[in-house]
């Protein structure tokens, strides 16, 4: 079905993409995706519901969390998970091995 669908859209129209316009309206506009840009860039460890209160107060409803995710994502930011440890080096992992293996039978 949706290769014939494809496949008429090019008989009739010349193209195969998708109109622009086409599809569910934005929930934001330009300037509050700027705004939720600027607040990300500010403090890149802010989470989405402080981005959330730090929009402006011009617009009822706040968009959503999920819809801020997606204008971050649009723009190349990620959430990004804290490093839990810094990565063993070759280097200190022979350290660590020279220390522990004296130790293994100390009982």
């Amino acid at each position: 079905m949706v290769v014939a669908r494809c496949w008429q859209q090019w008989i009739t129209e010349g193209r195969v993409y998708r109109r622009r316009g086409s599809g569910r309206p934005r929930n934001t506009n330009d300037r509050e995706d700027r705004a939720i840009r600027r607040v990300a860039t500010s403090a890149p460890t802010t989470s989405l519901a402080s981005i959330q209160r730090h929009l402006p107060p011009s617009r009822h409803p706040v968009p959503s969390r999920e819809t801020i995710r997606r204008r971050l994502t649009e723009v190349g930011l990620r959430s990004r998970r804290p490093l839990r440890r810094l990565p063993l080096t070759p280097h200190h992992r022979q350290c660590r091995l020279d220390f522990c293996r004296p130790r293994a039978t100390w009982v």
